[in-house]
C-alpha cells in the first residue's frame, strides 16, 4: 500500500487533513506509515467510487481501523489537485470528531 501511495504524490504534494497538515510527499508517506503503525497494520481503505478528471480526483471512502480494542468506521471524501498526473494536494473530510476521538487515545 505504502509504494503505490508514493507513486501517486508530487514530490512538493501537500496533505491538508483532519489534524494533519503536512508538506512534501516523504511527510505524507510517513504520516500514513504512522497511522499504519498506529493502527497494528489494520488501517483498511474500502474505495466506493472515485469521479475524476485531467485535474481533479474526489474520492469516496470508508476508512476502517482497530486500536486499543476500538473501531474505527469513517466514511470520508478526498479532493485531489492533480498535475502532470500526480497528486499536488490533498484535502481529507473524515469526520474530525471520529477520526479524533480514535487516533488520540
Amino acid at each position: 500500500m505504502i509504494s503505490t501511495l508514493e507513486d501517486q504524490f508530487a514530490p512538493d504534494a501537500v496533505w491538508h487533513g483532519a489534524g494533519a497538515h503536512v508538506a512534501g510527499r516523504e511527510a505524507i508517506v510517513a504520516l500514513v506509515r504512522q497511522l499504519v503503525h498506529a493502527s497494528g497494520g489494520t488501517l483498511e481503505i474500502e474505495l466506493h467510487d472515485v469521479l475524476a478528471n485531467d485535474r481533479h480526483t474526489v474520492a469516496l471512502q470508508v476508512t476502517r481501523a482497530e486500536r486499543h480494542g476500538r473501531r474505527l468506521e469513517d466514511r470520508v471524501v478526498d479532493v485531489y489537485h492533480v498535475r502532470d498526473g500526480k497528486i499536488t494536494d490533498a484535502w481529507f473530510s473524515g469526520d474530525p470528531r471520529i477520526q479524533d476521538d480514535f487516533w488520540s487515545s
